[in-house]
């Protein structure tokens, strides 16, 4: 099996540097055009399937990518961004602020009514066992949100989840992971954004 994770297009939180989590923040103008870039660059790739999360934002650039395939765009909501609860919308500065203040690592920090790393682990775990027994051997395409993508690939990497919040996710990164029976998953690409 071979998964192509792609973290949606800009949004204007993105720009003012606001936490989304799973606030329903559109693409921005920069975001659509990203997206039909990353499009293009995928145009080829042989795709038997297209998850994404059924915030806007990412479903907007999973429908761009389906454009040039058969394949329907399926929403899922374990493929949405981690929750930020209580502080979504807030600068970013400000949160990493409140979050440092607690003295909880970053990766096990949980806002007020949000999630945090393990959380998203469960999810991207049972997001991973549904698609490897519905779709084996298939290349799947996944429309995600940077913390959920960094998650992913913590778990195929078989790292520890701590390691999550420091893996670079930039809008409309593409990440391509192939997991084959008893050896290790292979990376083909992290992070890459030639395509802008």
């Amino acid at each position: 099996m071979r998964i192509i994770f792609v973290r949606h297009g800009e949004t204007d939180w993105n720009l003012e540097g606001r936490v989304q989590g799973n606030a329903n923040v559109p693409l921005n103008r920069k975001g659509l055009e990203q997206a039909k870039r990353v499009a293009v660059r995928l145009k080829n790739e042989k795709i038997d399937a297209i998850y994404s999360s059924d915030l806007e934002r990412a479903r907007q650039t999973a429908i761009e990518i389906a454009k040039y395939h058969k394949a329907k765009v399926r929403c899922s909501i374990l493929l949405r961004e981690r929750k930020f609860g209580e502080l979504e919308g807030m600068p970013a500065q400000d949160y990493k602020k409140i979050r440092d203040e607690t003295g909880i690592p970053k990766y096990l920090y949980r806002p007020p009514g949000g999630e945090n790393y393990p959380d998203l682990q469960k999810r991207a775990e049972k997001f991973l066992s549904m698609i490897k027994k519905k779709h084996p051997g298939q290349n799947i395409l996944v429309v995600s949100h940077g913390g959920v993508i960094r998650t992913f690939i913590s778990v195929l990497a078989k790292k520890h989840i701590s390691c999550a919040p420091e893996i670079e996710q930039r809008n409309t990164a593409v990440n391509v992971i192939e997991i084959r029976r008893g050896s290790p998953p292979k990376v083909h690409c992290l992070n890459c954004t030639e395509h802008l």
